[in-house]
């Protein structure tokens, strides 16, 4: 699962079920020292995360999709092409509009690659996982440990949902 040479083969990548998403963790915080970690996400529309605040910086890049951010009291509507960055510690959510969204995020310092370990699984493959309630028992315990702090529900309006 190392970088060599600045690089990672499609087939060391290591893949996790999270909350109903796969992420597919493209380079590891173990291989930069922690100083970032960087992951793609593929997710299906209505996918949405609590009002929280990280312990890091957050920057996400819209690959394919639309995406609906809540930062810092701001609502920003981001598609394919589009960055969002969330300053540590600034309170966001965000929400997939479109029927899928993939998009990178890369976490400085890193870290945030452990707390998908621990609030996910293992992906047998590289597809999404089944459709199934989330498991916010397993994900908050997640949270905790990696200093994540959830701040409430989703702060999106009934007819922003997909």
């Amino acid at each position: 699962m190392a970088v060599v040479h600045g690089s990672r083969s499609a087939s060391d990548e290591e893949r996790i079920w999270f909350n109903g998403a796969l992420v597919t963790v493209r380079v590891a915080s173990a291989d930069t020292g922690k100083a970032f970690n960087l992951v793609e996400v593929l997710a299906r529309g209505g996918h949405a995360t609590p009002l929280h605040r990280d312990p890091n910086c957050e920057t996400f890049h819209l690959l394919d999709g639309e995406m609906l951010f809540h930062v810092a009291g701001r609502e920003i509507r981001a598609t394919a092409g589009d960055t969002v960055v969330v300053p540590t510690g600034t309170a966001h959510a965000f929400l997939v509009m479109s029927p899928l969204a993939r998009y990178m995020v890369v976490n400085v310092p890193g870290g945030h690659d452990g707390f998908f370990r621990a609030g996910g699984v293992p992906a047998p493959r590289a597809e999404l996982p089944p459709p199934a309630p989330p498991d916010f028992a397993r994900v908050n315990a997640a949270a905790a440990e990696f200093g994540i702090e959830t701040l409430g529900p989703p702060p999106f309006a009934q007819g922003a949902r997909p």
